[in-house]
């Protein structure tokens, strides 16, 4: 048995040897590689490096006239455009407005008497809850609020559907 420890262990060495020079060819191979892809990059950098930025340059200066131009076109649709579009727009936002303040009404003269102490206001329709100078005005029956726990002249802002012809 001696013999095929020996031809293994040759065998091993062998194999050792191979994947040292093979990984030795390799790291020359990939180096020189990168050296001269390198090397071929500087050159190419050197002779067309003007070369491009001096054609940069030249497109530029051709793109400049239009690029104003597409400036002074952009800024006239854009006036264009706010003057159609002004007179369409801002009557939908007020109308938009007011249905708002109509629909929160309701739940503002709901919340708002609350929070002012006023709770006999709590959900009348004729609750207006807005302060002048340093006075509060209720509303336009009691306009500093009712006297008695609960107004005589107190309606709701919530319409029955039922009742309501609208």
């Amino acid at each position: 048995m001696p013999d095929s420890q020996d031809w293994t262990q040759h065998l091993t060495a062998f194999l050792e040897t191979t994947v040292r020079i093979t990984e030795a060819w390799a790291e020359h191979t990939v180096s020189a590689a990168v050296e001269t892809a390198d090397a071929v990059a500087d050159e190419l950098e050197q002779q067309w490096g003007p070369v491009l930025d001096a054609w940069a340059e030249e497109v530029n200066r051709a793109i400049e006239p239009l690029e104003t131009v597409l400036d002074q076109e952009s800024d006239r649709i854009i006036t264009e455009f706010t003057t159609f579009i002004t007179p369409v727009v801002e009557p939908l936002v007020t109308g938009l407005e007011a249905w708002a303040e109509a629909v929160s009404r309701p739940i503002n003269n709901t919340v708002e008497p609350v929070m002012n102490d006023h709770g006999p206001c709590m959900g009348c329709r004729h609750y207006h809850g807005q302060v002048y100078g340093s006075t509060m005005f209720v509303c336009a029956l009691y306009p500093y609020g009712p006297e008695e726990p609960k107004c005589p002249d107190w309606q709701s802002v919530w319409t029955d559907p039922k009742t309501d012809p609208k």
